[in-house]
């Protein structure tokens, strides 16, 4: 062995680290594998399946389906469909299409549906099947249920108040016989017809007196059940009808927006509405999804403690399991869409986390006019509405052979709100760079993105048996979503894409290929604190100051928050990360399916009321659907949870807890009284020569590791030093813990050392110490190199911490302008108030250390802003750059682990009337 020490001694966020580098002279090196990253580009994707924006097609007034002078238009080629828009939602009347009993009229749907296709859309077909409106006093004038029903096979009805009470509608009574023959018989009938059909992307269940607008607005407490078990079958039998007929397309059921009643027994909490309504029945086919009336600018739709907020609390209860879609109102209401059309936007995406969302009403002649009057929130909504699936990180063997195996490791994102309810396979193509050609490819049929969420990142490892006549040859290496033919069919937020494949990089065919080994896969899932299912005492509480949403709130021993179907993709040991603010002593317990999983979890000080802090804990879970509750302990102690992240241990990192040896000298091994925010106790009364030994350390690969040292001091502490020996190897020289001002004022101190793979000794070796150091951990994370950069103008979501539920105009946030740098147009935020923020959201990070972030800004004064990593706060000093547009680059270190961050820039200390712009910023290692 051959030892080299280089000093590199550097500055990372105030924690001084040196790196000290250790070489192993001999033995052979596989050839590296081919390593890949992507950035999502930031473009607007379109036509998805099951997701994006949604327009009104139907023009409204006195028209039917029938008669509809949009629809008419848009048959003979006079309109088309917008761009911009993914889903065309049409209404359509039982009428439309049975004219008399048993008298189909199919001819202007067929025609109507193959214009969808070929324009590459889809439709929500909303089936207008029940009450019918007045059509010359109501606003809606389509026949539902037609006349013929009434008057020639004498359904029973009753003439129902609509509206206010002004008008009547004539409404069958759900539970006859007649109607729901005929019901049966004509959905039945439209399914034969049209189920699976490419154009159609769900068929809406409307109304029936208690799902949706029609019957939550006007009449859900007044249609009269004879009793509470005819409501419950009846309903039960209409979601059948919808269930029988529909193999292949997927329907959608309506949110209840009707209130609780205490007077019905069967129907008096949330709960018991969702079983005598039919949503359980509902919820239990995986190929439905939910729609609710209506997302708007009204206030936070998410009402936590409302007793009639049947749609949120279905949503959240759904949410994991069911796409939700939603309508806004008329797009030009000024009183709840558009006096704040960010409001609007937010509700639908951070708080429904919809997969398709409408701003109402606009059919051609209005839809230009609504995109002005959104802006720039329109184009947020159709950016991040649904899923959106980016490949983060690819490794691969990029030198095969004929015959051979070719494996692609990938780690996956979805930066949208919602998720795809379908299974696309992942097609990997080996094709000529010159002309595109394809020579081979293959398919993956495990390859299974359904429910993957925001927050999370998923390690897919692809392996397919080359042809053993595969042409020798250099290939681009690219990839796609395909649908059951085998065609392209997701459009990924990914570079170097065409007709919806994508190049990921390039492999060589040879008679010789190099060894490969797909690492191990990894997984990290996230729970927002407010998005419980059910709960006892705690609730939901809007707007914790470091941003993500809402938050949990928690006061009482014994109140609970529960989150039901979340998906745990690999079985293994994770890391639990708790984002609360509490009090000192507080404590809570995480039940995993009815089992304390981590027992009690003791908080610090977080700092303050509203001050949040990240606790661990440690706990093993296994693959599959779980239910995860919070349980408060300590009472009378307030409790806030901003989100809970789970990070699979990391095949790249290990730890030791100093408590663990093998063998030691002097020392005291169990100081249970000082804890770190892990719940781990450490090691105390170290003096000069102690030492502790830890046998069969596995290291995984040979490389540079970040080496973390967990510790605190006694107050005015000189500094307690120890060196660390592999196996009989000085690799870290004297390291230095300085003091930290008091025990359990828990500090870090990191290093670069170079360590080899396989299994070793690590002995650590005090060298000056005086019995005043309270010692708790070490950590070793193996480092890669990596670089990203974000355009400043790429954020998630922006506004002003102090006007969140405000609409001052566009500007109530930031701007975004042209500037010039460097010869170059470039676009960048301005407009920077106190306050003002800017969110970005998902951001991949490979690997734990210290990251060189550089930001690109002018400045006309001295100020300063926040970087903020998951609420981890960095304060970034901004000098006067020398006045607007002048562009200059300034740094900051900053430490990150690895896994799905998000960022929040926040200006602060902004002299009035200076003015700032940022065009980017970037982070490297």
């Amino acid at each position: 062995m051959k030892f080299m020490e280089r000093g590199l001694g550097w500055l990372a966020g105030g924690v001084a680290a040196t790196f000290l580098f250790l070489t192993f002279v001999g033995g052979t090196v596989s050839a590296a594998p081919k390593e890949v990253r992507f950035t999502d580009t930031h473009e607007l994707l379109r036509h998805n399946p099951y997701t994006g924006t949604a327009f009104d097609i139907n023009y409204g007034g006195n028209s039917t389906f029938a008669t509809d002078p949009a629809i008419t238009d848009f048959i003979d080629g006079t309109e088309h469909i917008p761009a911009d828009a993914d889903i065309v939602r049409v209404l359509v009347g039982w009428g439309d299409f049975e004219h008399a009993d048993d008298d189909w009229d199919w001819a202007r749907l067929d025609s109507f549906f193959s214009r969808v296709a070929a324009e590459g859309k889809t439709v929500e077909i909303q089936l207008l099947m029940s009450e019918s409106p007045d059509p010359e006093e109501a606003y809606f004038s389509f026949e539902y249920p037609p006349a013929w029903l009434f008057d020639e096979k004498n359904c029973p009805y009753r003439m129902a108040p609509y509206g206010d009470g002004t008008y009547s509608a004539k409404q069958p009574i759900y539970y006859s016989e007649i109607y729901l023959e005929e019901l049966e018989e004509a959905i039945e009938a439209f399914a034969g017809r049209y189920d699976g059909h490419q154009a159609i992307a769900w068929v809406d269940l409307r109304a029936f007196s208690l799902f949706g607008e029609w019957g939550g607005w006007h009449d859900g407490q007044n249609f009269p059940w004879p009793d509470a078990e005819t409501r419950r079958t009846t309903l039960n039998r209409i979601v059948g009808i919808y269930e029988n007929a529909f193999d292949q397309t997927m329907v959608t059921m309506p949110n209840p927006h009707a209130d609780v009643v205490p007077t019905d027994p069967a129907a008096d909490t949330l709960a018991k509405r969702y079983t005598a309504f039919a949503y359980d029945r509902a919820s239990a086919n995986g190929n439905w999804g939910f729609r609710s009336d209506t997302v708007n600018s009204g206030g936070n739709w998410m009402c936590y403690n409302c007793p009639h907020a049947q749609a949120p609390w279905i949503n959240k209860k759904e949410r994991r399991d069911h796409i939700q879609v939603s309508e806004g109102a008329n797009w030009n209401n000024p009183d709840i869409m558009l006096n704040n059309p960010r409001k609007v936007v937010q509700n639908a995406l951070e708080y429904y986390h919809a997969n398709l969302q409408g701003i109402n009403n606009t059919s051609f002649a209005n839809w230009n006019s609504m995109k002005s009057a959104y802006g720039e929130w329109f184009t947020a909504l159709s950016r991040y509405v649904g899923y959106r699936f980016v490949m983060a990180e690819a490794r691969y063997n990029d030198k095969v052979r004929p015959g051979g195996t070719f494996e692609l490791s990938q780690t996956w994102l979805n930066n949208g709100v919602g998720f795809s309810p379908k299974k696309y396979p992942l097609k990997v193509i080996f094709a000529d760079p010159t002309t595109g050609i394809e020579s081979w490819s293959g398919i993956d049929a495990n390859f299974d993105q359904r429910q993957w969420l925001k927050g999370e990142f998923h390690d897919v490892v692809s392996s397919f048996v080359l042809p053993s006549g595969l042409p020798f040859g250099s290939y681009d290496v690219r990839i796609a979503m395909v649908d059951e033919a085998g065609n392209p069919r997701i459009e990924l937020a990914m570079p170097e894409g065409a007709n919806k494949t994508y190049k990921i990089g390039t492999v060589t065919v040879a008679a010789q290929d190099d060894a490969y080994t797909a690492p191990a896969p990894r997984n990290q899932f996230r729970i927002e604190g407010e998005d419980y299912t059910d709960a006892y005492g705690s609730y939901g509480a809007f707007y914790p100051p470091e941003g993500g949403g809402n938050m949990l709130y928690m006061v009482d021993g014994g109140q609970w928050a529960e989150y039901a179907g979340v998906t745990v993709a690999q079985s293994g040991t994770y890391t639990v990360e708790f984002r609360v603010s509490a009090e000192e002593g507080n404590s809570f317990k995480l039940e995993v399916d009815g089992v304390d999983a981590a027992g009690p979890i003791k908080t610090p000080d977080s700092g303050g009321y509203l001050k949040f802090r990240t606790i661990e804990r440690t706990v093993h879970l296994t693959a599959g659907k779980h239910t995860f509750r919070l349980v408060k302990n300590a009472p009378n102690m307030w409790l806030f949870v901003n989100w809970m992240r789970f990070t699979l241990d990391n095949p790249n990192e290990f730890k030791l807890q100093a408590e663990n040896v093998d063998s030691s000298y002097g020392m005291h091994l169990a100081a249970n009284e000082f804890t770190d925010n892990d719940g781990t106790v450490g090691v105390s009364v170290i003096d000069t020569g102690d030492w502790a030994q830890y046998d069969n350390v596995y290291v995984p690969k040979s490389g540079p590791y970040l080496f973390e040292t967990r510790y605190s001091t006694l107050a005015g502490s000189q500094p307690q030093k120890f060196k660390l020996l592999v196996d009989g190897v000085d690799v870290s020289g004297e390291v230095s813990l300085t003091d930290t001002s008091g025990v359990g004022k828990m500090a870090n101190q990191d290093m670069i050392v170079y360590l080899p793979e396989g299994t070793h000794t690590f002995k650590v070796e005090w060298t000056d110490a005086q019995s005043k150091v309270i010692w708790n951990w070490m950590r070793f994370s193996y480092q890669g190199s990596f670089t990203k950069k974000l355009e400043a103008e790429h954020y998630t979501m922006q506004w002003n911490v102090d006007k969140e539920d405000q609409w001052d105009g566009p500007l109530t946030g930031v701007g975004t302008n042209m500037y010039t740098d460097g010869g170059a147009s470039v676009d960048a935020v301005d407009a920077l108030d106190n306050n003002d923020y800017m969110r970005y959201e998902n951001v991949y990070v490979p690997y734990t250390g210290h990251y060189l972030f550089e930001f690109r800004v002018f400045s006309d004064a001295a100020r300063s802003f926040r970087l903020e990593v998951d609420g981890d706060a960095t304060i970034v000093q901004v000098p006067s750059t020398g006045g607007v547009g002048s562009f200059s680059t300034i740094q900051r270190w900053v430490k990150m682990s690895e896994g799905v961050h998000n960022f929040r820039i926040v200006v602060e200390d902004a002299p009035e009337g200076s003015q700032m712009g940022i065009d980017w910023f970037s982070f490297t290692k």
